[in-house]
């Protein structure tokens, strides 16, 4: 039975992260780079919420400017993935990695 969003994990998004680097150096295009690109997206949006309330925790403005600019970016990615499908891949990856930063402490 597929995962819905409530289901996956921060492992998972981890997991479809490296995925979309690897898809991004072999093979861009075609149905599977297309559904992690598609599943990055909807990470995207799902840790969109929770970076926004740890960056406005912060106290460090410098810091919290960056997180929000890194926010802006990553919901900009997530509302039109067209260009370079290699690009993007590698684009949505890191924007993934770095709002789990935000948001569920993963190492960097």
């Amino acid at each position: 039975m597929p995962k819905t969003e409530d289901a996956v994990t921060p492992a998972d998004m981890l997991q479809d992260s490296e995925t979309a680097l690897l898809l991004a150096e072999n093979r861009p295009t075609g149905s599977a780079a297309t559904a992690v690109r598609e599943r990055l997206g909807q990470h995207i949006r799902a840790l969109l919420e929770p970076a926004e309330r740890y960056a406005a925790a912060l106290e460090d403005g410098r810091a919290r400017d960056f997180v929000n600019d890194t926010i802006r970016h990553a919901r900009a990615l997530a509302q039109d993935s067209g260009g370079d499908p290699a690009a993007m891949l590698r684009l949505l990856s890191k924007a993934v990695t770095f709002l789990l930063r935000y948001t569920h402490g993963t190492p960097r």
